[in-house]
């Protein structure tokens, strides 16, 4: 019996967006000088934004061939070539968010590569990337990603421009884009608002009950590793004067449904808190980072079962939290095995 009916309202509020959205999803101005750039990673979307003033700004570049399927054509369809685009801002390091930095860098020399100064590391070498952030969790605790994946993160492209948040890109006269330091996802995430729209573009900063598919229904869990970072995010975003919400792969929020899409993220955080003590306590000879992904997983979401080690991550950061407070330790076992504190000082 699966315990996440509590869910199934925005489960069924998102499919429905998405599928409004969808017939047919294509890129689009969503409003004036502001473009959504729409392709497909897999059974998912993937959206990157351009932003067309005194300057032009792209907001992430994709997978590794998204810059020649979809964001080239685009910009060349707005009468714009590759040499044109002044800034392309990485909001996070992940694959599927700077695989195509190294084709904008082949394509225009005089594009300025930035991100956040504590993602630059991972988004310049994929290989850093694979080791630090995909494939961190294999040696210790027995999980990690396959090397396939990698291919999809692109060659090694030199960023130029390092921000720390707070800083501002001036568009025009009276239009200007914020940068947010958003961690939780990443060390280093960034968010951009653009003030006069009341518009914020969060990549994957907040992720509501998990990745949507392109039909309906989620594909895998939220992928946030810091859980204290992540849910400082939130609240942060609660607080913005924010009617627009536009993401990396989640279909846009507007009005109240920014609200409803933040207490999403901040429940399922809530949800895993509430099981993952019960779990452990159900293993008194501990449980392994993988069988703990066994026994939470249908009680979290219905994505496929054999995408539940897209949790690993988040249980991860869970667990690490629940360490720091007392409650739980590991052995010195490989893969390791986490054991509940009964005893702890609460």
């Amino acid at each position: 019996m699966r315990e996440n009916n509590v869910h199934t309202p925005l489960i069924q509020q998102m499919n429905a967006a998405i599928e409004s959205q969808s017939s047919p999803m294509c890129s689009r101005e969503i409003y004036p000088g502001a473009h959504q750039i729409v392709s497909r990673f897999g059974d998912r979307w993937l959206f990157q934004y351009l932003f067309v003033g005194e300057i032009v700004v792209l907001l992430d570049t994709g997978i590794h061939t998204t810059p020649v399927t979809a964001i080239f054509p685009y910009m060349e369809k707005l009468g714009l070539a590759p040499r044109r685009l002044t800034l392309a801002l990485t909001l996070h390091a992940d694959l599927d968010h700077q695989g195509g930095n190294f084709v904008l860098r082949d394509a225009s020399s005089a594009t300025l590569l930035a991100c956040h100064r504590a993602d630059r590391a991972l988004i310049e070498n994929p290989e850093k990337l694979y080791a630090r952030r995909l494939n961190h969790l294999a040696r210790r605790w027995g999980a990690g990603m396959p090397r396939d994946y990698l291919a999809y993160a692109g060659r090694p492209a030199a960023i130029q421009v390092a921000f720390s948040g707070g800083e501002r890109l001036r568009l025009g006269p009276d239009w200007q884009l914020e940068i947010w330091h958003v961690p939780g996802h990443s060390q280093g995430h960034l968010a951009v608002y653009d003030a006069r729209h009341r518009a914020a573009f969060t990549s994957d900063a907040v992720q509501a009950l998990g990745c949507p598919t392109i039909s309906g229904g989620l594909a895998f869990a939220p992928t946030y590793y810091a859980v204290g970072a992540y849910l400082s995010t939130i609240h942060f975003l609660e607080q913005m004067p924010i009617e627009h919400l536009y993401t990396g792969h989640w279909p846009e929020a507007h009005g109240a449904q920014v609200s409803e899409f933040l207490a999403a993220s901040r429940g399922f955080v809530e949800r895993v808190e509430e099981w993952l003590p019960r779990i452990l306590r159900a293993h008194p000879r501990g449980a392994t980072l993988n069988e703990i992904i066994a026994a939470i997983a249908p009680r979290l979401g219905d994505w496929p079962r054999a995408q539940d080690t897209m949790l690993q991550w988040a249980l991860h950061g869970h667990l690490v939290r629940l360490r720091q407070r007392g409650l739980v330790q590991a052995d010195k076992n490989a893969p390791a095995r986490w054991f509940w504190q009964d005893n702890a000082q609460r």
